[in-house]
Parts: structure tokens; C-alpha cells; sequence
């Protein structure tokens, strides 16, 4: 009898997990079969922590990603995300209470993808595909930060009856993506971050369609860091982008801002952070100090760059010349674009002179004086009497005679300042670029709702925060959830995140934000941008509505003259 019940006991178990198994989905990409979850509270499929290069270890670190060369006959589990790359928080914590690698797992194995897909896609289905490249000041992120949980968005395109596929790739940061040296530049190693980024679009083209996506429809996109990165996948390689993608989106973040240094600048950037690590771990006397890098145990290394800030330089392949001289000779891919800032973007912690606040002119001076290479005193004079020291004219914008002068006397002057150079007057003079020279749309943004409470983990969360950096990503995501970014109790504020989610999926899928499908009568049409008639929408819980394009004309109009000392 106890045979018998025995026999009863595992026949069933083997139904039970046939079962479980048969809703699994599984998809076959060119190296072999991965199984991956089924989350039915969101009826859509998920694979975590596919590999698309070649793990970036030993002898492989401080190298170019190379592809995933690996094949099997059998079935892969791709149901548990990968580690992140390894990062590192900059900023201190009682100005930003949070860390940008709070929650992640960090390690060298990580150059992985997460996709997801409703359920029930099959190959045949030719969704549009969107690729998300995290931000973190290219000091950090991952795939496994819930603020970029792809599942909402892929919901709400499910739910429009234009889904979409999701994507989000891991790419190395801090030193281990972005080490810049003489000693990088010559061994051709630097930008590391955007060649996996590069690799991980090459990857989609080869695999997407066995998950039933599209890859003549893919849109790339992030913000901040991300967001610059999409840029350089735009000017990269001299424009040609391979046909990799067909459209971008750029949040808080341009072709133009962020320095990029060119090589007669590396020894005053960041020759002296390589000479420190390779000292620190005693590389500086052998005859390969990267060679010497690559034995480091992992750890010891990290320890020494963690702190090392590092972001993309012209390496003369990937970056070959400056973002304001590739728009300058037109080379530049050709894709439809959204592209768009905060309002208040130079509160962030990065952007606003915190950690040194400006008290007086002579301060203000010298904190100008610094951008790029270092502006010539005539530059600065003149950047100065554009930017008076009026407080209602500083940033946060339209706060009146306010100073927050715990943050320094002329904190608001500096913010307006870093805040239009880093982001606006780029976002501006590439909008208008591309309208002259493409036919493809480009529609721009004005993000204008400030967090519910008035903090930003992780970006800011000591006053003033207003329209900070990075406030747009819950509402684009999505994501209801009481995390690190939240938009708060307010049903308006969760009304005006489906409006912001739905238009970014509409340009995905039809390169135009205006099919979010939404029947409220008073959400405006955000029309393209033209150079003769500039108009941004702008979003706002109160109200979204189009503005011309001309806010602070003359102060981002003189940024234009000015790129290539700004090393941008």
C-alpha cells in the first residue's frame, strides 16, 4: 500500500512540475535556450541576467567587451538578475540620503541584459524594442535598481495595445569602464562603458526576434548619464550607428554639458587619478602598469578607484572628435529623438556649488572659471553679467528673493549657471540642430513637477530640491511603488506619470508621443520641434501645457558660442 501511495506521490509531483515548467517561457538566442520567469501579476514574461559579452575577467578586465562566444544544446535558467557592474557613491550622504549602489550586488561578472516581454510573444511578433541605459554619473547603476523596473512600462504599452518589448543593459563604470590615461589611450581601452553598451546593441540586433521583438525598431534611451550615453551613440563612430537603432531618448542629458575631454587634456583630468590607483596597488614601477591592473585581486582594486570619478573622453574611434564638431560636420546618426530637462536641473548635487558654496562674486568667478579646460577671464566676465547676482533669477527658478543662503549666498547664481550649461543650453542648441538638418521629428520637454515631499534620494534631499535632476524617471517608469523614487499619495500625480509613461511608449512604438491613447481632452499635443516655430511641452501635475522655446534666450544662446572651450 505505502508503494503504491509512493508511486501516486511522485507521478504527481512530476505533473505538478511539468506543468510549472510548461508555463516558463523560453526563448533561443544564437548561443542556446534560456528559461525564464513568468510573472503572472503582470502576465508578461521575464530573462534576467543574459549574457552578451564575454565576462570582463582576469587577463579580459580593462578591456574591450568581447561577444558572449559560449554554446549548449540544453536549456539555461535566466531567472535571477546578474550582478551590477561595480560603482560607487560620490556624494555625501547627509546631502543626498541614499546611494546610487544602495540594493545592488556588485561584481566584474556583469555585463548582462534583463528583458522583458509580454507574455505569450513569439517570434514572428516584431515588437518595438526599447533599451534602457541606466544613469549614475558613470560611477554606478545596474539593472537590478527597481526604479528601472521595465515591467510597468511594458504593462501600460500592453494595456495601450502597443506593447513593447523591454530592455535594460548592464554596462562597467567608475575605473573599471571608464579608466582614462595616456597609458588607456594608447593601449585603445578607453570608454570601455560604451563599447559594452555598443556590444549589448549588436547582441539585440543578433537575439531580439527569437524573443519577438523587432530590430529594426529599437529606440535607445536613458537619462543623465544614460541619456549622455545615448548621445554618443549618435555621434559615435562618426554617425554611423549600424542601423542598431532607429530612434533615441535623451533625459536630462545632450550631445553638449558634460565635458569630454580630448587627449591633450588627459594629463590636467585625469592622468593623476590613474597614477593614484596604480600607485595604490603598486602597478606605478612595472614596465604594463595595465597589465598589472588586470592581476589585481578585485577587491584591492576597487578600493583603490572607488572615489576616482571617470566619465567618456575622445578615444578617436568611438568618440572621435568633440559632440559640438560632429554636429558642426553633420555626423551624426539620423533617428527621430525626444529630448528634454528639468527645470530646475542645477540643485542636483553635481550641478549646484554645494560642497563649495559661492558667497561673493570672487567666488563665483573662480567656480566659472573652472568649467571645461578653464575659461579665459573675458569668457567668465561675460557668462557673469548674464547670470547676475538676482536671486530671482536663479535657480531654483521662480522661488522670487529667496537665496537659501545656507547653501551660500549666491548658491541660486551658481545653480542657474552649471544647470544651463550642463543641461539646458545643450538641450536647446541640439533641438535645434537636428530640426534644420533632419527630417526625422525631434520633440522636446520640460519637465516642471517637483517631488511630492521635496526630496530626492540619492540626487538631493536638503532644500532647495524643486524640479531636481532625475525627478521625471518615476513618472516615465511608472513605478508605484514606495521606493527611493516616488511620486506620492496624489491621485494627480499618478495621472500625470500615465501620461508621461504613455507618450514615451507611443514614440516607441510609433515615433510619435502623441498615441498614448489617453481621452483626456486637456492633455496637449506635443507638436515637433521646428527651429522656426520652437515649442516644448511641458509636464506638470497641474496642468501640462506647450511653451515656445525661449526661456533665458540670450544666457543658453551664448553656451553655443562657447562648446569647444567647454570641452564639449
Amino acid at each position: 500500500m505505502l508503494l503504491i501511495f509512493y508511486c501516486i506521490f511522485a507521478l504527481l509531483g512530476k505533473i505538478v512540475i511539468g506543468s510549472r515548467a510548461a508555463t516558463s517561457p523560453t526563448v533561443k538566442t544564437v548561443n542556446g535556450t534560456y528559461i525564464g520567469l513568468n510573472l503572472e501579476s503582470f502576465n508578461q514574461d521575464a530573462f534576467y541576467g543574459i549574457p552578451y559579452a564575454t565576462p570582463p575577467l582576469g587577463d579580459l578586465r580593462l578591456r574591450r567587451s568581447l561577444p558572449f562566444n559560449q554554446s549548449w544544446t540544453s536549456i539555461r535558467s535566466a531567472t535571477v538578475r546578474s550582478d551590477s557592474c561595480p560603482g560607487f557613491n560620490r556624494f555625501p550622504e547627509i546631502l543626498v540620503d541614499g546611494s546610487l549602489i544602495d540594493g545592488l550586488t556588485l561584481g566584474e561578472d556583469c555585463l548582462t541584459m534583463d528583458i522583458v516581454r509580454p507574455t505569450n510573444t513569439k517570434r514572428g511578433d516584431d515588437l518595438p524594442v526599447f533599451v534602457w541605459f541606466y544613469g549614475g554619473g558613470f560611477d554606478a547603476g545596474g539593472s537590478a535598481d527597481p526604479k528601472y523596473n521595465m515591467s510597468y512600462i511594458v504593462r501600460n504599452s500592453m494595456e495601450m495595445k502597443k506593447p513593447i518589448i523591454g530592455v535594460v543593459v548592464n554596462y562597467r563604470t567608475m575605473g573599471f569602464g571608464f579608466l582614462a590615461s595616456k597609458e588607456v589611450l594608447a593601449a585603445g581601452v578607453a570608454n570601455l562603458g560604451l563599447f559594452d553598451q555598443r556590444l549589448g546593441l549588436k547582441w539585440v540586433q543578433e537575439n531580439i526576434e527569437g524573443f519577438g521583438g523587432d530590430p529594426t525598431k529599437v529606440t535607445i534611451g536613458g537619462e543623465s548619464a544614460g541619456g549622455s550615453s545615448t548621445g554618443y551613440h549618435l555621434v559615435g563612430f562618426n554617425g554611423n550607428n549600424d542601423g542598431l537603432f532607429r530612434a533615441a531618448i535623451l533625459e536630462s542629458a545632450s550631445l553638449l554639458g558634460a565635458p569630454v575631454v580630448p587627449p591633450q587634456q588627459l594629463d590636467m583630468a585625469y592622468q593623476g587619478n590613474y597614477d593614484n590607483i596604480t600607485t595604490t596597488v603598486g602597478c606605478n614601477t612595472t614596465n604594463d602598469s595595465l597589465a598589472c591592473l588586470r592581476t589585481i585581486p578585485y577587491t584591492q582594486l576597487y578600493n583603490a578607484m572607488a572615489g576616482f570619478h571617470q566619465s567618456p573622453i575622445v578615444d578617436g574611434e568611438f568618440i572621435t572628435q568633440l559632440p559640438s564638431q560632429s554636429l558642426k560636420r553633420a555626423q551624426i546618426a539620423d533617428v527621430a529623438i525626444i529630448i528634454g530637462t528639468n527645470t530646475d536641473e542645477g540643485t542636483a548635487v553635481f550641478l549646484g556649488p554645494r560642497l563649495s558654496p559661492l558667497n561673493n562674486d570672487s567666488d563665483v568667478f573662480d567656480f566659472v572659471k573652472a568649467f571645461g579646460a578653464g575659461l579665459d577671464n573675458n569668457t567668465v566676465n561675460t557668462i557673469m553679467k548674464l547670470y547676475p547676482d538676482d536671486p530671482a533669477f536663479g535657480c531654483p527658478f521662480e522661488t522670487g528673493p529667496e537665496r537659501f543662503e545656507s547653501q551660500g549666498y549666491q548658491y541660486k547664481r551658481g545653480a542657474a549657471i552649471k544647470g544651463d550649461y550642463y543641461m539646458h543650453a545643450g538641450r536647446r542648441f541640439y533641438a535645434k540642430d537636428h530640426s534644420l538638418r533632419s527630417r526625422k521629428p525631434i520633440y522636446t520637454y520640460r519637465f516642471d513637477q517637483a517631488p511630492w515631499d521635496m526630496r530626492e534620494p540619492s540626487i538631493m534631499v536638503v532644500p532647495p530640491v524643486y524640479v531636481t535632476h532625475y525627478s521625471e524617471i518615476v513618472y516615465v517608469f511608472d513605478n508605484p511603488n514606495n521606493n527611493s523614487n516616488w511620486i506620492g499619495p496624489y491621485p494627480s500625480y499618478a495621472r500625470l506619470q500615465k501620461f508621461v509613461s504613455r507618450s514615451w511608449i507611443s514614440f516607441v512604438h510609433d515615433l510619435t508621443p502623441n498615441h498614448h491613447g489617453l481621452k483626456d481632452p486637456n492633455l496637449p499635443t506635443w507638436p515637433v520641434y521646428s527651429a522656426a516655430n520652437p515649442r516644448n511641452i511641458v509636464f506638470r501635475e497641474g496642468g501640462s501645457f506647450i511653451e515656445k522655446d525661449d526661456y533665458r534666450q540670450e544666457q543658453l544662446a551664448f553656451w553655443g558660442t562657447i562648446w569647444p572651450q567647454l570641452q564639449c
